[in-house]
C-alpha cells in the first residue's frame, strides 16, 4: 500500500494551524444534498518549524451522523468504518469488482450489515447499497451520513474524508480522487469543510501527478506553495 507524506514548512512569521482535507469523490447514485469534504488532520506549527501529515492509500467506507444539518463547521461522528478495495482491471482487461457494503438502519442507528454481499463496484470505486428500512426525510432529520474514509497508518481507520446524506434503495458507487487540499484555520478533525468557501490560502496536492512525498512552504506573504 502506498504511503504519502506532506511536510509543511512554516516560514510565515507566526504560529499556524494547518488543515488537511480531501477533494470530494465522484459519486454515482442519487444524492440530493452536497457531497461534503471532512477535515482529515490538523497540525499546530510554530514559526520556523514544520509539521508532517502521513497517511496511506488505504480507503474505507464510513457510516456516521452529524451534530446538526450538514454545513461548514458542523462535526461528524463516525459510528462504523470498513476497509474497502477499489475495483480494478487485470492485465488482460478482466474487471475485478471493488468492495460492496450494505447500509441498514436498526433502531434508528445507521450501520453496515455484517451479511456479505457480492462485490460489484466499478473500476476505481467501491459500493454502498442502501435498503428500504429508512426514508430520505428520516435520514435528513436524524443527520445520517455515508461516505469515504482514510487511514493515517494503513492499519486501521483514520476518520472521514467525505460524507453525504444517503437515500433509500440506491446503489452508490464512490470513486475517491487522490487529491488533497491544505489550508490554514481553526478547524477540527472530522468537521465539514467546503473548499469553495475558504477565503485564505489554500493549495491543491494532486498525487496523480506528484510524487508520494511533497513539501509545502508557507511563506512570509502567507502563500502556500508546493516546493519544486
Amino acid at each position: 500500500m502506498v504511503k504519502y507524506n506532506i511536510t509543511v514548512q512554516n516560514q510565515s512569521g507566526s504560529q499556524q494551524k494547518y488543515v488537511l482535507f480531501n477533494k470530494a469523490p465522484v459519486v454515482t447514485g442519487r444524492v440530493q444534498g452536497q457531497i461534503w469534504s471532512n477535515v482529515f488532520a490538523t497540525g499546530n506549527t510554530p514559526e520556523g518549524s514544520q509539521t508532517n501529515f502521513t497517511f496511506s492509500g488505504q480507503y474505507s467506507a464510513v457510516v456516521a451522523t452529524s451534530q446538526g444539518s450538514p454545513s461548514s463547521g458542523v462535526q461528524v461522528n463516525v459510528s462504523g468504518e470498513r476497509d474497502v478495495t477499489l475495483g480494478s482491471k487485470k492485465d488482460d482487461g478482466t474487471a475485478v469488482p471493488g468492495s460492496t457494503l450494505q447500509l441498514i438502519v436498526a433502531e434508528d442507528a445507521p450501520q453496515f450489515s455484517n451479511n456479505p454481499l457480492l462485490n460489484s463496484a466499478f473500476s476505481n470505486a467501491f459500493e454502498i447499497q442502501t435498503g428500504n428500512d429508512f426514508t430520505f426525510s428520516q435520514a435528513k432529520q436524524e443527520n445520517y451520513l455515508i461516505g469515504l474514509g482514510g487511514s493515517r497508518t494503513g492499519n486501521g481507520q483514520g476518520g472521514p474524508l467525505a460524507t453525504f446524506v444517503p437515500e433509500p434503495s440506491v446503489r452508490y458507487q464512490i470513486q475517491p480522487l487522490n487529491t488533497y487540499y491544505l489550508t490554514v484555520g481553526s478547524y477540527r478533525k472530522g468537521e465539514f469543510i467546503d473548499p469553495s468557501r475558504i477565503g485564505g490560502s489554500i493549495v491543491a496536492i494532486d498525487f496523480n501527478r506528484l510524487q508520494s512525498n511533497v513539501v509545502i512552504v508557507h511563506d512570509d506573504r502567507r502563500n502556500l506553495h508546493i516546493q519544486a
